[in-house]
């Protein structure tokens, strides 16, 4: 039987990075939440603090009702709610996988406890999983098509692996065929010196049925696609000290990888033997960027770092290199549809430069000629704009732009029309992308299409052809991120990620099933967004993935945070946008209810609360309330991160900041613990670090959890106004050594950490001593975690994996969200 006191934790919800993925059954409570940034999403709904129990809110339009099956509600003769205890042994839910055979005692809901370990079941795997928004690399995966209606999309596994889906394009989307894992990393290459960020793993299609997986420094693995199957048919190793391969193309049973200012020309021989004829090696003028195949399949075409090189391969065996063209040009890569070669130039640290198109029988000469078509930079004091990538379509030329308006980032493809007069000017245009959040590094990019069907990075998301003049997004179920999961009050699962949203059923835990949805969202749903708290409720809680540090952090200036709601299908749709200024600030959300520490040049913070209205029409939020607190009242030390968690339950907020000198110094962690409505006092504390950010922090049940450098862990309680280390723990000091990301839960009893080593995972500690309850491996790095009945759901970008949740034989309040 649980006890009135872990009935009182029964509403805290997990503290789980997104809140819009904790769903719950509609009688759930109505103070369950979810949470965001590792901070306990619960609380109330309006401007104000959570109305005493059996009260009603301005919203309640008179009900008497709280959706706790151990109260029985009604109105007295004044027409006041008057609430009584329900009978013993009335059934309930007390919202904690961990007990059984719940009933009401005196009012509270309990049940016995029960134990079980960690455990994983089944596996769904997605497809073209869209990238986090931060402002690092952008690319996260591959995509490659094999022949018109059909291509190979491939997903990094963290550190550990590739996960190849073969994906058949219809008139009703994308439809995923057959998907495998392969232990191959999928490594990236950032230039030195052009910062241009590309993978150093990738496919070459020879044709419809096979296709080659090069992973430099690792192998090169033929994979076989008759029958729409995946079949691995050889394997050629690669040493581990060889040169990074930075392009390659091929057709039939010839293929070819260049690194440095070399071409290796390879063959297949009978039986599918992967061969290197290093005899004929290929020397070009410069670095070499990037290798294409003419449509006849009888010339390479090398974008090198000192102009365009031809090779005439009409004889593989013999290979010729032609002169080179556009010598004075760097470029990225180069490809021709045997009118027209297109090149992308490539500058110094950073700069993009031109896309230049060229008739091909202009490039005859040492003479540079004319180019038809010029896509040229644009910066002035209205606009900036870069080309970053381009690919021929049919008869129509796909260009990708990032454009700069005020502080609006877009990217925008474009579609020109080819013809023998040339380049038309544009006659579609899609925006992929719409933010006015400081979101990805820009970068170059190589884009893929064959036919009428293309893939845009760095989201991978399809289009398509649609008549002369238009173009169209394609794509389907397992197309796009399972990062964020939600469990839905049908007893089914969201999966839910940048763009697009997915129903799962786990009814079988060994074989999750993805029933709907995909990649639909617009191209102007922000990284900040507000959305249900589960399936079907008005009231919104902040959703999004950290861009930086510890917590969800808003840039500098106004942010604008897009609204979502529950469709009539079932998934997220938009509803709107509102706006939230004096940025740059960590947020974090209570139902209802978003929190705002902004830093204040020379030491403090403002400390703004908002209520989440209702309606999303664009509006600026104001503040509900706001007061100046100090964390650390005097200190000498640069302020280089900080760090929000709130616990709506308490009506508490626990917010830290890092004071780092330089790395021969230790850093110092002052912390501030309080109730947002300044009641009951302040406690203070610090923390030694080593780095100069947090990790992640939680607050939830009484409790804080702090990590600091991906290991130290330390669970704090207050006590007057002191914060005390109740327990610490170094994870590289453990028997078998990990690092940790974030926190994707925490409850105040058990805390469940994303392993960021390899191999991936799930770390379980007990909150009392921070001892190892035990570990979930996974495919991939885990984002986040979610209850759906019985089970325990850890959410992927790649993937989602079923689990079974820990119960260490001890009641362990698990809110279902």
């Amino acid at each position: 039987m649980v006890s009135s006191a872990w009935s009182t934790v029964r509403g805290v919800v997990l503290a789980v990075l997104l809140a819009a993925c904790s769903g719950a059954p509609q009688e759930e409570r109505p103070d369950a939440g979810s949470v965001d940034a590792g901070s306990v999403d619960a609380g109330s709904g309006d401007a104000g603090l959570p109305p005493p129990d059996g009260g009603t809110t301005p919203g309640d339009a008179g009900t008497c009702e709280d959706d706790d099956p151990c109260t029985v509600e009604s109105r007295d003769d004044a027409g006041l709610c008057v609430v009584t205890k329900a009978p013993d042994g009335t059934a309930c839910d007390d919202g904690d996988v961990c007990t059984t055979q719940d009933q009401c005692v005196s009012g509270v809901c309990g049940g016995s406890p029960t134990t079980s370990a960690p455990q994983t079941f089944g596996t769904a795997w997605s497809h073209g999983a869209s990238p986090a928004e931060r402002s690092t690399a952008p690319l996260e995966g591959l995509a490659e098509f094999v022949s018109d209606d059909r291509l190979v999309f491939g997903d990094r596994l963290g550190g550990s692996g590739l996960s190849v889906s073969l994906v058949r394009v219809t008139e009703d989307g994308l439809q995923r065929v057959a998907q495998a894992a392969l232990d191959i990393r999928v490594d990236r290459f950032f230039g030195a010196t052009d910062w241009s960020d590309r993978m150093l793993t990738f496919f070459i299609p020879l044709g419809p049925d096979r296709v080659l997986v090069a992973g430099s420094r690792q192998r090169l693995e033929l994979l076989g696609l008759e029958g729409d199957r995946l079949t691995s048919l050889a394997r050629l190793p690669l040493h581990p000290s060889s040169n990074s391969i930075l392009g390659g193309t091929g057709r039939g049973d010839h293929f070819w990888l260049c690194n440095g200012s070399f071409v290796t020309p390879y063959r297949i021989d009978p039986g599918n033997v992967l061969v290197a004829d290093d005899t004929h090696n290929l020397q070009l003028p410069g670095t070499c960027n990037s290798l294409s195949l003419s449509p006849d399949g009888l010339t390479l075409w090398a974008g090198t770092s000192r102009g365009l090189v031809q090779v005439d391969v009409s004889r593989p065996e013999a290979p010729v290199v032609q002169p080179t063209l556009l010598p004075s040009l760097s470029l990225f890569q180069a490809r021709s549809d045997g009118t027209y070669v297109v090149a992308h130039e490539l500058l110094r640290y950073g700069q993009m430069g031109r896309i230049l198109v060229y008739r091909q029988s202009d490039l005859t000469g040492t003479a540079t000629p004319t180019p038809v078509k010029s896509f040229l930079p644009v910066e002035d004091t209205s606009r900036w704009e870069r080309p970053v990538g381009f690919v021929f379509l049919q008869d129509s030329l796909l260009v990708e732009w990032v454009r700069l308006t005020g502080p609006m980032r877009a990217y925008v493809v474009e579609r020109h029309a080819l013809n023998a007069s040339g380049v038309s000017s544009v006659v579609a245009t899609l925006p992929l992308r719409e933010s006015e959040e400081v979101g990805l590094t820009l970068s170059p990019f190589q884009l893929t299409g064959v036919g009428r069907h293309a893939v845009l990075q760095p989201w991978r998301r399809v289009v398509s052809l649609e008549g002369t003049d238009a173009l169209r997004f394609r794509t389907g179920v397992h197309h796009g991120s399972f990062e964020r999961v939600q469990a839905a009050a049908d007893g089914s699962l969201l999966a839910v990620g940048p763009f697009g949203s997915h129903r799962v059923s786990v009814e079988d835990p060994q074989a999750p099933a993805v029933l709907s949805g995909g990649t639909a969202l617009p191209a102007d749903t922000q990284r900040l967004r507000l959305a249900p708290a589960r399936p079907g409720v008005a009231t919104r809680e902040l959703v999004t993935l950290p861009a930086l540090g510890a917590n969800v952090h808003q840039e500098a200036g106004k942010a604008v945070l897009s609204c979502l709601r529950t469709g009539a299908n079932g998934l997220l749709e938009p509803d709107g946008q509102v706006r939230i200024p004096n940025g740059p600030a960590v947020l974090a959300s209570a139902k209802g209810q978003l929190f705002q520490a902004a830093p204040i040049t020379g030491g403090g913070f403002t400390l703004r609360r908002f209520a989440l209205d209702a309606a999303c029409t664009g509006q600026e939020l104001t503040p509900a309330s706001e007061e100046t607190v100090t964390v650390d009242p005097s200190s000498p030390e640069t302020r280089k991160g900080s760090a929000l968690a709130v616990d709506g339950t308490r009506s508490e907020l626990l917010l830290g900041e890092m004071r780092y000198v330089s790395p021969d110094k230790p850093a110092r962690i002052p912390l501030l613990w309080r109730s947002w409505s300044g009641e009951g006092g302040t406690a203070t504390g610090e923390l030694s670090g080593s780095t100069d950010q947090f990790t992640a922090m939680a607050l939830a049940g009484g409790r804080g959890l702090v990590i600091e450098n991906g290991r130290e862990v330390y669970l704090l309680e207050r006590e007057g106004t002191r914060i005390n280390v109740r327990a610490h723990v170094n994870l590289a000091e453990r028997a078998s050594p990990v690092d940790v990301s974030r926190i994707l839960a925490f409850d105040g009893v058990v805390a469940y950490l994303a392993i960021s080593t390899v191999p991936s995972g799930v770390l379980a500690l007990r909150a009392e001593d921070l001892s190892e309850l035990g570990r979930y491996p996974t495919p991939a790095p885990v984002r986040s975690v979610t209850f759906a009945g019985p089970r325990l759901v850890l959410g992927m970008n790649e993937a989602l994996t079923v689990a079974a949740p820990v119960c260490p034989g001890v009641p362990v309040p698990h809110a279902q969200p």
